[in-house]
């Protein structure tokens, strides 16, 4: 896949939930370590959000003087309760266009052949020429796993450009081997990373893709399902890239559809030829698009599985549930959602 036109030297720290079993200086040791990484996260996030005003200030630059002193004068007498960036944002909506965005990533290189390295990811972007992202990245494989997610919680819109800090937590860890830790008693892996993506208007379902990454020695990094009875492992990568698309995308005739009465619904469809793995997802859009994870469960599914059986609330709930096909090279080969309320509204 392309790298994102906004590059950049991705650096991340892996800030794990521990107890440590060591004490003393060992310990002083491992909080050294810990703050000098962070800063270094700190500084690197510092130098993205400064490209990033950069990048707004080309927006505004491109109004004339007339279109900046109407907007001022418009300010002043209709929207004194408005900054003038903010009255700017809805006079340029230019670039990539906003929405919610679902799609997935492919992990690379995790020198793991036998585990799963799809994944699903989400974003909700400004409709803005600049403003703000949220969104949810999910390692859930089976639906016996937790829901984990990993949240973007500081992310920025400008242009065709988009980036943001990446934090959460995901399963327990079955085997960890980071070089400036030892002998700790491991509970659930804390990450935080960056991410970088574009809005590719040329590609086929104008997606947005980009990558992130994490580098603190965490390629190779055994991850197990933290409840009894669900045997899922699998294995982290260093980096990681993602394509998202706007739910109206149609990639392939999936013939997707929601059957049956009440509580008893089921999700069925259609794989394309040469389908090795399905993704599916169901997403509440209303939490999705309010900043709260709006993942309900998703599940990696081999290619003879073509239904799946949804969460169905007591109240009437909006969901997106999205279906993603790939073939045994991990390309997306077929994608379609349907965006309905179970049960239905009366």
């Amino acid at each position: 896949m392309s790298a994102p036109k906004l590059v950049l030297s991705v650096l991340t720290v892996s800030v794990l939930g521990l107890t440590l079993s060591a004490c003393g200086s060992d310990g002083d040791k491992v909080k050294k370590e810990y703050d000098r990484i962070e800063d270094q996260v700190k500084d690197e996030y510092d130098r993205v959000e400064d490209k990033v005003k950069g990048k707004y200030e080309e927006v505004e630059d491109k109004l004339t003087d007339d279109e900046k002193s109407m907007a001022e004068i418009l300010e002043s007498v209709f929207l004194p309760e408005e900054s003038l960036d903010n009255f700017l944002d809805k006079l340029t909506p230019e670039g990539g266009r906003g929405g919610l965005y679902v799609g997935h990533f492919i992990e690379l290189d995790d020198g793991d052949n036998s585990d799963i390295d799809i994944g699903a990811i989400y974003f909700d972007i400004s409709k803005d020429g600049a403003g703000s992202v949220d969104g949810r990245i999910s390692y859930q494989q089976q639906i016996c796993q937790e829901n984990r997610t990993l949240d973007v919680n500081t992310g920025f819109k400008v242009d065709n450009y988009m980036t943001g800090k990446v934090t959460g937590s995901l399963d327990t860890a079955e085997f960890l081997d980071i070089k400036y830790i030892n002998d700790l008693n491991l509970e659930t892996p804390n990450l935080m990373t960056t991410f970088a993506g574009s809005f590719e208007e040329n590609q086929v379902g104008s997606p947005w893709r980009g990558s992130f990454e994490y580098q603190d020695s965490l390629g190779g990094t055994t991850l197990s399902a933290a409840r009894d009875n669900c045997k899922v492992t699998y294995t982290l990568s260093d980096r990681s890239n993602f394509t998202t698309y706007a739910l109206d995308y149609q990639l392939g005739n999936m013939m997707l559809d929601i059957t049956g009465n009440g509580s008893q619904k089921t999700v069925t469809w259609k794989n394309p030829i040469n389908t090795k793995q399905v993704l599916v997802s169901q997403i509440d859009v209303n939490k999705a698009e309010s900043g709260a994870n709006g993942y309900i469960q998703n599940a990696v599914l081999a290619n003879n599985n073509t239904q799946f059986a949804p969460v169905i609330p007591d109240i009437s709930t909006n969901y997106a549930i999205v279906v993603q096909a790939f073939d045994a090279n991990n390309k997306l080969i077929g994608y379609q959602a349907i965006v309905q309320d179970l049960p239905e509204a009366l």
